[in-house]
């Protein structure tokens, strides 16, 4: 081939994929984005170049509604295989073939014997890493660990043996991939963004000290360490808001402590910053993570953290707020009496997010999954 490089980017889903393709768009090297239901919404990128697959969201979101069925075929397993096999029709040759984890290990064969450079994005923790935690966070509160997540491992293991590269968020991801065995040659680092025009500084309406959760409600998210956390403290005009969608997993847990919470649910992205706006701190006491974008939501929005170190975020402990260990209920509550008892500090340290978080933006991020894809091609 000759001109400019050319990349084939490939998820089956959405995740931060289309902040890669727009960058892979503007620096003219977007070839092809295979996908499953593009998103009409996002602008940037050449739609004669997009190929919808939409069979296997479609698919795997019936099976969803099955519980005895999925428990047979797992609906995730299905979607994901199925989308796989369609892609690998939609490869050709190019220079650099980009596919989120777990969904293109068919794929990326097609594109190595094509003599593409591969690169597999992992999000979160290596497979094992991640498995392990979460286990170990089923078995203490008594709930059984999903046999989906067995099946997939395998699948993602061999994506990551095949990569040519693999491209992670966060410090902590990388440590997980080292203690696995992967080669720190093959890791690309490049932390993700927030978009700093949407999500910025706004006083709150009202006087309660509101600790924001935004999220999936779960045991992965480490939901019922906040609640021990709540449940130690006794203050007054102190509200927990939590955000998100309740996973089944957390459920016997939130009953137990109904009193100490406020529950909305899933909103739109649009609508996050209005939730922002009314927290006073943020709180994320994740078991496993990347490096969850909420946390960079969080910083733009001016809002001091309490993450644990399993977040993979890029708070800096003492400066934007606290960095504290997982499965820590005293330590989750010892840092939230300081913030409700230290007003000014939690405006230095809000101030001190915002700054910091302006240079992690969608844009800087493209440029350097950019500059990654050009350093492979002169390797």
């Amino acid at each position: 081939m000759s001109g400019l490089m050319q990349v084939i980017i490939s998820v089956g889903s959405k995740f931060w994929a289309y902040h890669t393709s727009r960058a892979a768009q503007q620096a003219g090297y977007l070839k092809h984005f295979i996908t499953t239901v593009y998103d009409e919404t996002e602008v940037g990128i050449d739609r004669a170049r997009v190929t919808e697959l939409r069979l296997p969201d479609w698919i795997g979101r019936a099976l969803r509604r099955m519980p005895g069925v999925n428990r047979l075929v797992p609906w995730n397993w299905v979607k994901d295989n199925l989308f796989d096999l369609m892609a690998v029709r939609h490869v050709s040759e190019c220079d650099i073939f980009h596919v989120w984890n777990n969904y293109g290990l068919f794929s990326l064969r097609k594109a190595k014997r094509l003599g593409a450079t591969v690169i597999v994005e992992r999000g979160s923790t290596h497979p094992l890493t991640q498995q392990r935690l979460l286990q170990e966070e089923y078995a203490r509160w008594g709930v059984r660990f999903p046999a989906t997540n067995r099946r997939l491992l395998g699948k993602q293991l061999q994506e990551l043996a095949e990569a040519d590269y693999i491209y992670i968020p966060s410090a902590f991801v990388r440590r997980s991939m080292i203690e696995e065995g992967i080669s720190a040659e093959k890791l690309i680092e490049i932390p993700f963004g927030a978009n700093l025009s949407l999500f910025q500084p706004a006083l709150c309406q009202d006087d309660l000290f509101r600790i924001l959760f935004v999220g999936t409600v779960s045991l992965r998210k480490g939901i019922p360490y906040l609640l021990e956390a709540m449940h130690k403290l006794n203050l007054a005009r102190i509200e927990l808001l939590l955000v998100g969608h309740i996973s089944e997993d957390a459920k016997s847990v939130l009953a137990k402590y109904s009193d100490l919470f406020r529950a909305i649910g899933p909103v739109s992205h649009e609508e996050l910053p209005a939730h922002y706006a009314r927290g006073s701190i943020f709180v994320l006491p994740s078991i496993e993570e990347g490096s969850a974008l909420v946390t960079y939501e969080a910083m733009a929005s001016g809002l001091p953290l309490i993450v644990t170190t399993n977040t993979g975020s890029v708070v800096r402990d003492g400066v934007d707020g606290f960095v504290v260990p997982i499965r820590d209920a005293g330590a989750l509550a010892e840092k939230i009496q300081f913030f409700y008892e230290n007003e000014e500090s939690r405006r230095t340290m809000g101030a001190a997010a915002r700054e910091y978080v302006q240079q992690f933006t969608w844009e800087r991020y493209g440029k350097q999954v950019m500059a990654a894809y050009r350093r492979m091609e002169t390797a």
